[in-house]
C-alpha cells in the first residue's frame, strides 16, 4: 500500500478523477485488460455510468502507456463545450492534441490554411499529416466524456471519422500506430444515431464493474488505520449498502474517517448512510441527482420506469444487450447485469429509488388528457360525418358503374374499390355490399370474373379475399366448388406475395377436404380442413364445413365450438382462436338447443337450419 497521509481523511477521495498518488485507488481487472488491449493497438471503449471510476482508470492507463514508450493525449470533451460550431469544436480538439502530444504545429494557422476542406477531413488529415508524421512511435488518444457530444448535431461525423481511421489500417500501415480509447456514459448505439449510416461497431468493450470485496481491501486498510480493529466490520457494512460502487463506497469511507473515534456498529454506519444518501437533505447529492435526471429527463422515461418497477418488484428480467431501454437503464446506473439477469445496483439505490418514487414519476395528469380526448372526439365526429359521406359517394359511383359494364376486368376493379372502402374508424358494411353485387350476377358471369381477368393483381386478390369466405358448402352438394376452383386458378396466375400464396394454400387445402368428404374419408378430410384453418382461423366457411365432418366423426364438442366460432365471425364478434381437432368428446342427448342462428343472408352464408343437426346435443 502507498504511504498513508498524516491526516487519514485524505486517504479517501469521493468524486472526480483520483490523483495518481492517492493511496485509495482500487485496481480492478479492467485496469490490466485495457492496458493489454491498447498496448496491442486495439481501439477500446469504456461506456458505463458516471462515477464508476472511468476517468481515474484513464489517467492511470495513460501513465502506464507512457512508461511503455507510447505518446498519449487525454481529451476531456467537456472542456471544449457544446455551445460551439463544428468548426470551433474540431479546432478546439486539435488544439488540445497539439498541447497533449507536444506537437510543433500552430493548430489555428494549419486549420485556416485548409479552410476549403470539410471539418472532418481536416481532422483526419491532422491525425495523419501532423500527429503520425511528427511522432514515430505509438500514439494513444483517450477521449473522455464522449456522452457530451450526443447533443451536438455533428457528433455522428466525429465517431464515423474514428471508425474510418480504424478501417484505414488495412490500406495504410501508419494508422496502426494510432489508437483511440473512448470513455463516457453512453452506449455504442448512441455514438452514430443516424439509421442510414453504419453503426459504431469497432473496438473492444471494457466492462468496468464495481469493486469486488477482494479488490477493495485497500479501502478496508484505510478504515483500519482510522479506526483500529474495526476496519473490516465497518467496511463489511459499507459494502452491504454500496455493493462496491466506487463513488458511494469512497464517500462513505471518507465520512467514516471524518466522523471521529468511537465504537462503530452496523447501526452507526446505517445512520451515516441515512444522513449521506437517504435523508431529505441528501436529495441533491450529486450521484443521486445524476441518476434521477438521467431517468426523468429521458424521452423514454415511462418505459424506463416500467422496466425498473418490474425489476424492483422481483420479476426476473433477462439481460438483452439489443434492448435500448435496458441499455439506458444500465447507463443511468440504476441496474446492472448479473448472471444473465438485471438487478438493482445497490441497496442505497433501492432505498432512494423505491416504488413510491416510481409511482410519483409515472402518475398521469388526467385533466389535460380528458380535455384532449374531448377535442379529439369532437374532431372525429365532424371528420367521421364528412369522411363517411365521401365514402358513400365512392360506393354509389362503383355501384352504378358495376351494372353499366359487362367487362370482367372492369367489374373486378369496381368490386375491389368497394371492398377497400372503410369508415373513419374501421370496416363498414361495404364488404357486404360488394358481396351482394357479385351474387347478383349469373353463375357464368361470376366465373368469368376470375377466368378472363387481365387487370391489376392487387384488385383481383382483394376481390377473392373478400368473397371466398362466403363459399360454405351448406347443403353438402359442393355447389360452390366451381367458384372456389376458379378462385384457386386465378390466384395461381398472380405474382404471389406471401399473403397471396397463403390464401392459395388455404383454398387448396379446403378443396382437398371437400374431395375427401365426397369419398367418405372423414379423418383425412378433417386433417385437410385443419391445415386450411391453421392458415386462416377467421374463415367461417371452413369452420362450418369442418363442423359437419366432426359430426360424422361423433366429435360433437369440437363441432359445437367450430360452429359457435363460425357464427360469431359472421356476426363480426370477437372469437377465440380455433384449436386443431384430434379427438372426440363425451356427449349426451338433450332437448335444449345449444346454438341458434339469426343471421341475415347478407351477413352470413349460413342459414339457420345449418345447426339444427346439433340441437339435440350438449356437452356433458
Amino acid at each position: 500500500m502507498m504511504g498513508v497521509p498524516t491526516d487519514v481523511s485524505e486517504f479517501f477521495v469521493a468524486g472526480g478523477t483520483l490523483p495518481l498518488d492517492v493511496p485509495s485507488y482500487v485496481k480492478r481487472p479492467a485496469d490490466d485488460e485495457l492496458l493489454l488491449l491498447v498496448s496491442a493497438g486495439e481501439f477500446c471503449y469504456v461506456l458505463t455510468p458516471r462515477q464508476m471510476g472511468k476517468s481515474s482508470l484513464m489517467v492511470r492507463t495513460a501513465r502506464r502507456l507512457e512508461e511503455q514508450g507510447a505518446r498519449t493525449a487525454i481529451i476531456d470533451l467537456t472542456g471544449i463545450g457544446t455551445d460551439v460550431s463544428a468548426e470551433q469544436w474540431y479546432l478546439g480538439l486539435i488544439t488540445r492534441l497539439k498541447s497533449q502530444l507536444r506537437l510543433s504545429v500552430d493548430p489555428e494557422a494549419w486549420w485556416t490554411e485548409r479552410a476549403s476542406l470539410g471539418v472532418v477531413q481536416r481532422f483526419t488529415d491532422f491525425l495523419h499529416d501532423v500527429v503520425l508524421a511528427e511522432i514515430e512511435g505509438p500514439v494513444v488518444i483517450l477521449v473522455d466524456e464522449i456522452d457530451t457530444t450526443l447533443r451536438l448535431g455533428f457528433s455522428d461525423d466525429f465517431f464515423a471519422a474514428i471508425r474510418s481511421i480504424y478501417n484505414a489500417r488495412a490500406s495504410n500501415p501508419a494508422y496502426r500506430r494510432l489508437t483511440f480509447v473512448l470513455l463516457g456514459a453512453a452506449a455504442p448505439a448512441d455514438l452514430i444515431k443516424d439509421p442510414g449510416r453504419t453503426p459504431f461497431n469497432i473496438g473492444h468493450r471494457i466492462d468496468l464493474y464495481e469493486f469486488s470485496r477482494e479488490d477493495a481491501r485497500v479501502l478496508q486498510q484505510g478504515l483500519e488505520i482510522a479506526h483500529p480493529a474495526q476496519g473490516q466490520a465497518i467496511f463489511d457494512r459499507i459494502f452491504y449498502w454500496t455493493s462496491g460502487h466506487p463513488y458511494l463506497t469512497q464517500k462513505l469511507c471518507l465520512a467514516v474517517a471524518d466522523a471521529g473515534n468511537g465504537r462503530w456498529t452496523n447501526k452507526r454506519v446505517d445512520e451515516l448512510v441515512e444522513q449521506s444518501f437517504l435523508s431529505e437533505k441528501a436529495r441533491e447529492e450529486t450521484n443521486l441527482q445524476f441518476v434521477r435526471n438521467k431517468i426523468l429527463n429521458h424521452p423514454q422515461r415511462r418505459q424506463l420506469l416500467t422496466l425498473y418497477r418490474q425489476i424492483y418488484t422481483g420479476k426476473r428480467i433477462g439481460e438483452d444487450e439489443r434492448s435500448l431501454v435496458q441499455s439506458q437503464l444500465k447507463l443511468a446506473g440504476l441496474v446492472k447485469a448479473k448472471d444473465g439477469y438485471l438487478h438493482i445496483r445497490n441497496e442505497i439505490y433501492r432505498r432512494v429509488f423505491d416504488l413510491a418514487w416510481v409511482r410519483e414519476n409515472t402518475a398521469i395528469s388526467w385533466a389535460p388528457i380528458v380535455a384532449g380526448i374531448a377535442v379529439v372526439m369532437a374532431l372525429l365526429a365532424i371528420g367521421s360525418i364528412l369522411y363517411n359521406a365521401w365514402v358513400g359517394v365512392q360506393f354509389q359511383d362503383c355501384y352504378a358503374s358495376f351494372y353499366q359494364t359487362q367487362i370482367p376486368t372492369e367489374r373486378v376493379a369496381h368490386l375491389a374499390r368497394i371492398f377497400r372502402l372503410r369508415g373513419l374508424l374501421g370496416p363498414t358494411d361495404y364488404d357486404y355490399r360488394a358481396t351482394e353485387l357479385f351474387y347478383g350476377l349469373p353463375r357464368e358471369e361470376q366465373l368469368a370474373l376470375f377466368d378472363t381477368y387481365d387487370g391489376e393483381d392487387s384488385d383481383l386478390f382483394v376481390v377473392i379475399r373478400g368473397l371466398y369466405v362466403t363459399l360454405a358448402d351448406v347443403d353438402g352438394t359442393n355447389s360452390t366448388g366451381a367458384l372456389l376452383e376458379a378462385m384457386a386458378r386465378a390466384l395461381s396466375r398472380l405474382n404471389g406475395t406471401k399473403e397471396m400464396i397463403d390464401l392459395r394454400k388455404e383454398i387448396d387445402s379446403w378443396r382437398s377436404g371437400r374431395e375427401l368428404v365426397g369419398q367418405n374419408l372423414y379423418p383425412d378430410a378433417r386433417e385437410a380442413y385443419n391445415t386450411a384453418i391453421a392458415l386462416n382461423s377467421k374463415n367461417p366457411a371452413t369452420l362450418y364445413e369442418r363442423a359437419r365432418i366432426l359430426i360424422e366423426l361423433s366429435e360433437y364438442r369440437q363441432a359445437l365450438s367450430d360452429l359457435d366460432q363460425a357464427m360469431a365471425i359472421a356476426r363480426r364478434a370477437p372469437v377465440p382462436t380455433p384449436t386443431p381437432v384430434s379427438s372426440g368428446a363425451d356427449i349426451s342427448p338433450v332437448q335444449t338447443p345449444t346454438v341458434s342462428a339469426d343471421i341475415s343472408p347478407i351477413q352470413s352464408p349460413f342459414p339457420a337450419s345449418a345447426v339444427v343437426t346439433l340441437r339435440r346435443y350438449r356437452i356433458t
